[in-house]
């Protein structure tokens, strides 16, 4: 118990929340404190006018983190910008971090075991990131070829946005940070899944000098996702993309894109999971989430957590 006190020391939580996602939001913050005490935790509010921004300023100042808000929404298209700016504030206010693990409120931590698994995989490859890179849920295998396929069309010169809806003139903003990223063995499209991905504090520091992380306001491209961009710009900085799980067989996290997660809560328990993502604020992923946070409550209360302002 003592040695699960200590547990993320030296370790920064980020999460993007937007409206609708207050509850679930709340509840993987709950389990952030509960498996990982002594990480710090940074909270970005998409200027929420449901409700959500007072529920994460009341979790807040109950137990401690974080907590910044867009002066406007930034919305799903804007993610990369949000997450973008949340790690700039880390490696700036956080200079010697071990790592800042990037998750979603729809992602469910199920064990602190999480974190020596992490360390484990960077002690063995190296700075980069760690997460569902070529093996995703149930041990399949994930693949990137709609995603190539967008960001060829966005190294044209002219060409739609995102929603297709829309026009793109000039290249995007990241169309700079392609070759180095190639010449250290890019793929197009290859990425860690941002349901949860923990950069080492190494590629932070590095992604922060390159200047990958200012996203111009109003970028326009098909190629927008947070996770696809975050891919590149480890690339670029001469980092690698990891797996956490290196064995297909022996997956020790369920993480998928789309929902819903065609597992029982207690056969994830069951199998040892780590993670699990996406478990929504539906009646089902509700149900879920309290089967998770039962189990949660049969580990020891965390130390008190230390003061953050």
């Amino acid at each position: 118990m003592e040695a699960q006190a200590l547990n993320g020391t030296g370790v920064a939580f980020l999460m993007a929340v937007g409206p609708g996602e207050g509850s679930m939001a709340l509840d993987t913050l709950e389990s952030v404190a509960t498996f990982f005490p002594g990480a710090s935790r940074w909270i970005l509010d998409d200027c929420t006018s449901d409700g959500t921004y007072s529920a994460l300023q009341q979790w807040v100042a109950a137990h401690g983190g974080h907590l910044l808000r867009n002066a406007k929404p930034r919305g799903y298209r804007g993610i990369a910008a949000s997450s973008f700016s949340m790690l700039a504030t880390i490696a700036r206010e956080e200079p010697t971090v071990e790592m800042a693990i990037k998750i979603d409120p729809d992602t469910c931590l199920l064990s602190g075991d999480l974190m020596p698994k992490i360390r484990a995989r960077f002690a063995t490859e190296g700075p980069g990131i760690v997460g569902a890179f070529r093996v995703g849920a149930g041990g399949r295998k994930r693949v990137f070829g709609h995603i190539r396929r967008n960001m060829l069309v966005d190294l044209l010169p002219i060409g739609p946005h995102k929603t297709w809806r829309a026009v793109r003139v000039g290249w995007p903003y990241w169309a700079r940070y392609l070759l180095p990223a190639r010449r250290h063995g890019y793929i197009f499209g290859e990425h860690v899944l941002g349901a949860l991905a923990a950069i080492h504090g190494d590629t932070l520091r590095a992604l922060a000098r390159s200047g990958f992380l200012a996203v111009p306001e109003g970028f326009r491209a098909l190629t927008v996702q947070m996770d696809v961009l975050l891919g590149l710009g480890v690339r670029a900085v001469g980092h690698r993309l990891i797996d956490l799980d290196e064995d297909p067989s022996r997956a020790t996290v369920w993480l998928q894109f789309l929902p819903p997660v065609p597992v029982d809560a207690e056969v994830l328990i069951a199998r040892g999971m780590l993670a699990v993502h996406p478990v929504k604020a539906t009646p089902q992923g509700n149900a879920m989430r309290a089967v998770f946070a039962q189990n949660r409550g049969s580990v020891a209360p965390a130390a008190p957590p230390r003061a953050i302002s």
